[in-house]
């Protein structure tokens, strides 16, 4: 069974021969329960369809042991709208009867046009899926993604981009959507890297990214989500009272956090400064706070509240 190629089409609502790609990696066992990736195709049909789409991602599939279904997104090139999108559910529902899959390991991932819909498809069917892996994508403001960003509570995030990919609008505001929303959120933000799929060493980021948010436990602490990477942040008091001080406390061999900022609730920075352990309140008004951790390559959001 593994080691398995399949081009196909089917006739699906008003298209009489609606494509997909499949691909079942070598060590597919069909006696245990097999991790699924759903993988979304850009835009540009000069060059993407399932078929070339599926065609890219086979050694990143096969290094993974992944389970790889790429629906088409028709002669527009566009994977959301509403046939393709319910076309990609079909598939998904098919895969499950097709293959032994592990419902609990469903991921999905895409670039550009396909990772805008990464978002919006995966966040409008969250609980089918255990993480999301957006490759550059094609959001020109968070209003693309609006409505479907609170549903990311506590999902896990590994954000792929290029820094000359336009980050002010394609990376940071869905960056800070996210970790706003209490998801748990990693991502690389790839030097000198344009608008590509093309970079250097993709398998080997794409494959940090898979084992990122196929490992990486959200959970609750304090009544906030936070990222689990094998460490216990804590702040306290939460909510506190204007003019003490927050205190953070990381656990031993933790994370080494660089800065901290404090954001209203309209995403405004109040405060920009070096990591410390304790920060005052007494020139913040009482409300609803973010409070952003950050390294080089992880950033963390938690709620406070000063009463």
């Amino acid at each position: 069974m593994g080691q398995t190629r399949i081009d196909n089409q089917i006739s699906f609502q008003t298209d009489p021969q609606k494509q997909y790609s499949v691909f079942v990696p070598s060590s597919y066992d069909e006696d245990v329960p097999n991790k699924l990736m759903v993988a979304l195709h850009p835009l540009n049909t000069n060059r993407w369809n399932s078929i070339s789409w599926c065609d890219t991602l086979i050694a990143f599939a096969e290094q993974n042991d992944l389970i790889l279904i790429c629906p088409d997104g028709g002669a527009d090139g566009k994977v959301d709208d509403p046939i393709d999108t319910a076309f990609t559910t079909f598939i998904i529902d098919s895969t499950l009867l097709w293959y032994n899959i592990d419902e609990s390991k469903i991921f999905a991932m895409g670039f550009s046009w396909g990772a805008r819909t990464t978002y919006t498809y995966g966040l409008n069917h969250v609980d089918r899926f255990a993480g999301f892996l957006p490759i550059g994508a094609a959001i020109t403001n968070t209003n693309e993604v609006n409505g479907v960003t609170q549903n990311a509570a506590n999902k896990p995030f590994y954000l792929v981009h290029g820094t000359q990919d336009s980050p002010n609008t394609r990376f940071y505001p869905i960056l800070d959507a996210l970790n706003m929303n209490e998801a748990c959120v990693n991502f690389n933000l790839m030097t000198g890297i344009g608008h590509t799929i093309d970079f250097p060493n993709r398998n080997e980021i794409l494959t940090e990214a898979f084992n990122w948010i196929d490992s990486v436990s959200c959970g609750i602490i304090n009544g906030l989500a936070e990222t689990d990477f094998g460490n216990q942040i804590e702040i306290f008091p939460n909510p506190i009272q204007k003019g003490d001080f927050i205190n953070i406390t990381v656990a031993e061999n933790d994370t080494k956090f660089e800065h901290l900022e404090i954001l209203d609730l309209s995403g405004k920075v109040i405060l920009n400064q070096v990591f410390t352990n304790k920060i005052s309140t007494q020139e913040l008004n009482k409300g609803i706070y973010f409070l952003r951790l950050l390294t080089k390559k992880q950033l963390i959001t938690k709620k406070i509240i000063i009463q």
